[in-house]
């Protein structure tokens, strides 16, 4: 009888945990703004919630690729995750209308389209039955370079390293460049043998990766607005009640707008920084006029 009992317990136990614990993965850095953002979003959830429900936060990609990391969102290890636009393509939710190559001048060009554009990302994750919560500022990725590059068949000509993904590829693949495919932790290494010289990246994290140390140039044409998300599948958060399910979401929702408002401002102080460290060169405009052509056929 003792022994019924106490399995009884243990299996309620277990229950209760599978009900109201909510594992996030991220590739962002233990230590970040994101990562604060979410220990702290966790602690607020459990009081509000009277400890029914909690964040448990795996930072610094340890759940691995996106592709593992989606995989294991799928059969239930992890109930959510913190990604970059690109991933979405792995829930075929063709949301780069944000995402073009050379699209944008300015972020101001950025942020009106974002005010009509942030409900569509919703509504399209919603129809797939994920909550999605965001966008979430990234900032322009520039073109850095130890050598001056101008146009396009400068950048050919480049040792260019970008991060490898579906998106990438077709990025790559519209422009007709070739890059170099390499972990990010090997690009300073990369950098430092020659392997590469040349690589397109948000200011913030060419900061905070020391990249820019290894280079000369930047470009000042902004090449992709970049922004993230965290997107909970719907049958994650299935088996709260109404009440709990709406603090949730609502908790969240907050959580992402007060993460992209200070995201705004810290990416745009990471420009100005890195502005002071490289030497500014201009993009050929006659380049910069055929794409964006290009992308309105």
């Amino acid at each position: 009888m003792r022994l019924a009992v106490l399995f009884l317990s243990f299996l309620l136990a277990a229950l209760s945990m599978a009900e109201t614990e909510i594992k996030i993965s991220t590739l962002y850095p233990p230590g970040s703004d994101a990562v604060r953002s979410l220990t702290e979003l966790s602690n607020s959830l459990k009081e509000k919630t009277a400890g029914e429900v909690v964040l448990k936060v795996y930072p610094g990609g340890v759940m691995g690729d996106d592709k593992t990391v989606m995989r294991k969102i799928r059969v239930g290890q992890l109930q959510g995750a913190l990604v970059s636009s690109g991933t979405l393509d792995l829930l075929d939710a063709d949301l780069n209308g944000l995402s073009k190559p050379f699209s944008y001048d300015n972020l101001e060009q950025v942020y009106q389209q974002r005010l009509s554009y942030d409900s569509v990302v919703s509504d399209k994750l919603k129809s797939l039955k994920w909550y999605g919560f965001g966008p979430l500022d990234g900032g322009f990725s520039y073109l850095m370079s130890k050598n001056q590059i101008n146009n396009m068949e400068d950048i050919r000509q480049s040792k260019l390293w970008l991060p490898n993904s579906d998106q990438i590829q077709q990025i790559s693949s519209e422009l007709d460049i070739d890059y170099l495919v390499m972990n990010i932790g090997d690009v300073l290494t990369g950098l430092d043998t020659g392997a590469i010289d040349t690589l397109i990246s948000p200011p913030s994290a060419a900061l905070a990766l020391n990249w820019h140390s290894r280079f000369q140039y930047l470009n000042d044409t902004p090449v992709l607005y970049t922004w993230g998300i965290l997107i909970v599948p719907e049958r994650a958060l299935a088996r709260l009640d109404v009440t709990t399910r709406n603090i949730v979401t609502s908790e969240l929702e907050q959580w992402s707008k007060n993460l992209d408002a200070r995201s705004r401002v810290a990416n745009q102080q990471a420009l100005k920084a890195i502005q002071q460290l490289l030497s500014p060169i201009n993009f050929d405009q006659n380049d910069l006029d055929r794409i964006r052509l290009s992308q309105t056929e």
